[in-house]
Formats: C-alpha cells, structure tokens, sequence
C-alpha cells in the first residue's frame, strides 16, 4: 500500500481551525484489531470497552467487517458517521478507501443520494478549512469526493491500469528483457523487476506464467494487481480469485492503521469489484485473510 499525504505531526488541523490528533492507539486496542483481523468476530464485542475513548475507530472497525459480509445498510450508515472524523488517522489512504466502499454498497441498496450529500458535506468542510489547497486542486480528500460524486451519478471511475491495459503490439520475451536489463534470475530483486518488464513490454501469458513461477517470493501490492489485470485480460477469472486470495493473505493492505481489520483498498480496484460483491468468492477472500 503506498501511504499518499501522509502526516508525521502530532496533530494536524482540524477544519474548524483547531488542531485535531491522530489517534494513537494502545497496545490492547491493537491486539483486539488483530484478533479481528484474523476472524474473531467475538473480538468485537471488546470494542465496546473503548467506545468512549475512541468511537470512530469502532466505527471504522466494525464498518470493515461489514463491508466483507455485505451487512451494506450497516456499513453505509456506519461509514457517514465518519465522514468528519478522517483526521484521526495519520493517513488519507484510511478515508479514500472507506469512501470508495461506502460508493460501492450504496449503489447495491438505493442510498445513493444520502451519500452524494455527505460527500458534498465533505468537500464544504474541507473548503471552509483549506480553501486555498482545495481552490487550487491539492487538496487530495476534496479532489477524491468529487471523483466519487462522478462514480454515483454516472457509475465512471477514473482509468485503472486495469482498464487501460493493452498488452504491446511486439511484445518482447523473457530472455529479452532479462538481457535488456541485466537482470541476474537468481537475485529476488531482479525477478520482481523482471514481472513489472513483462507486464510493461511482454506478454500476459508471459507474465503470468513468470508471476507463478515467482509468487512465493515477498511481493508487493504492485505485482499482485499486474497479475490480476494480465489474468483479467485472459479471461481466467478463477486464476484472479487466486491471485487476490494470495494478496488478502499477504496482510500488505493493513500497514496505514490498526482499525484497517479488512483489505479497505481492495474497493480501489475496479477489476475486484465483482469478486467483492459475490458470497461464494467473498467468503474465499475472507477466509485468505484470516489465514
């Protein structure tokens, strides 16, 4: 997961003016999240314990949950309560991929319109805070509201890899691009580099026989979505459940936050959309993440 706008400070302002903290969270907190984490649902019920210390973080917690049981009426209801809360997370990934899911469910239960009106809620209190960055375009929560409020009414997200994606005209070979770029097959270095040229220059039969033949190795989110897009493109839906099944497992989604119980980004990728939403492949995903 790549962590954008992040902030190191102990606080950061409020849109009210006023500094507000990114919560830091304490040891016991954290080991309930990760009891959640890997399929303790009587781990929830702890929450309760903290509901007056940390309140959105349970939120966000049993939000996570729902999302990947498709419980969406409370998802959705759970994530507007949030909705002015972000600034306790360090980290703008937290409240993008909550947003995106949230898109996500109410377009499957009709609550399209009370979440069009939270996100332009948003963008007003983000206005009334930053107006400058939010006036000249870098001001990231603002820009992401308004590709979601596109996304409700016009069911358009921005292009993905996934949809651009065109394997070249001449696609090189293996052996090519190892030559090409000096790669030594025997340094786990030079075999990541070596999928990303394949997926680049190469073929996606190519590419997804060398992923398979390197996916033990500790890969990052980067390959993970290469390999999902190149079997996508081969039509080999079931090979991409795999894929995502190694990917959940992986545990790589959960570094920007302990209340992150469930794979959140995963909603940022269009070509998982409807592995997300079907029970038999949900429950396939969930099971990866507990391990």
């Amino acid at each position: 997961m790549i962590l954008q706008g992040s902030s190191i400070d102990n606080g950061i302002l409020s849109r009210k003016g006023k500094v507000m903290e990114a919560k830091k969270l304490p040891k016991k907190y954290r080991d309930i999240c990760e009891e959640i984490k890997n399929g303790s649902y009587e781990s929830l019920a702890k929450l309760d314990a903290f509901e007056e210390k940390f309140p959105h973080q349970n939120l966000a917690v049993r939000a996570g949950v729902e999302f990947f049981d498709r419980k969406y009426e409370e998802a959705v209801s759970h994530t507007l309560l949030l909705m002015p809360f972000w600034d306790e997370w360090y980290y703008s990934n937290v409240a993008n991929e909550y947003m995106m899911a949230m898109c996500f469910a109410a377009k499957k239960i009709g609550r399209e319109a009370e979440v069009s009106k939270a996100l332009q809620e948003e963008q007003s209190r983000l206005m009334e805070a930053e107006k400058e960055k939010c006036l000249k375009g870098s001001c990231q929560r603002y820009n992401y509201c308004k590709i979601l409020l596109d996304y409700m009414k016009q069911d358009i997200l921005p292009e993905s890899r996934s949809r651009e994606y065109q394997p070249p005209k001449a696609p090189k070979t293996t052996s090519e691009l190892m030559a090409e770029g000096k790669l030594n097959p025997e340094k786990d270095f030079d075999r990541k580099k070596l999928l990303n040229l394949l997926f680049m220059k190469g073929s996606p039969e190519d590419t997804v026989d060398y992923y398979e033949r390197i996916k033990d190795l500790n890969l990052g989110e980067l390959y993970y979505e290469q390999a999902c897009i190149c079997y996508g493109y081969l039509g080999q839906k079931e090979k991409v459940l795999e894929v995502i099944e190694r990917w959940a497992k992986s545990k790589l989604w959960d570094v920007a936050s302990p209340s992150q119980v469930r794979p959140m980004s995963f909603f940022m990728y269009p070509f998982m959309h409807e592995y997300l939403e079907n029970e038999e492949s949900l429950k396939r995903i969930r099971e990866a993440i507990f391990g």
